[in-house]
């Protein structure tokens, strides 16, 4: 005769049933994922010159994008040349040690970068950075 285990009707199952919590886990990774495009602010392309560069401390940075298209962009706000002194100027009387960083495409031609340039030091720019990315061999 074989001896069959009985199995004890009031034994209760300690094990834990993890494939509900692992599904709930990858939804919300998955959203996340999915989301975390939208939470930056407006990507704007802008084709940079090459040069020798170094990393800068961004703290009190204020990002002045000058596009192909002649859009001027700052803090994700278009404006019109006419208006950055007047918008920047209470920018800049805020923050003594702030550097205006313009990110001017590079088929712009240099005068009208220059203009751009007169009007961000016209509004009071502690300091101007002009933005560029490294040559290709420096990566």
């Amino acid at each position: 005769m074989v001896a069959r285990k009985k199995k004890n009707k009031l034994a209760v199952d300690t094990r834990v049933n993890v494939v509900p919590i692992i599904n709930v886990s990858l939804v919300v990774v998955l959203t996340l994922m999915m989301i975390a495009p939208f939470l930056t602010g407006e990507e704007v392309d802008v084709d940079l010159p090459e040069a020798n560069s170094s990393q800068a401390d961004d703290t009190d940075n204020i990002e002045v994008v000058y596009t192909h298209d002649r859009r001027i962009i700052v803090e994700d706000n278009e404006m019109l040349l006419e208006d950055v002194p007047e918008i920047l100027g209470p920018v800049f009387e805020g923050m003594p040690h702030g550097v205006a960083v313009v990110k001017a495409d590079q088929n712009l031609p240099y005068g009208e970068v220059e203009t751009l340039i007169a009007a961000v030091e016209h509004a009071g720019a502690p300091r101007i950075a002009l933005a560029t990315r490294p040559k290709e061999g420096q990566r």
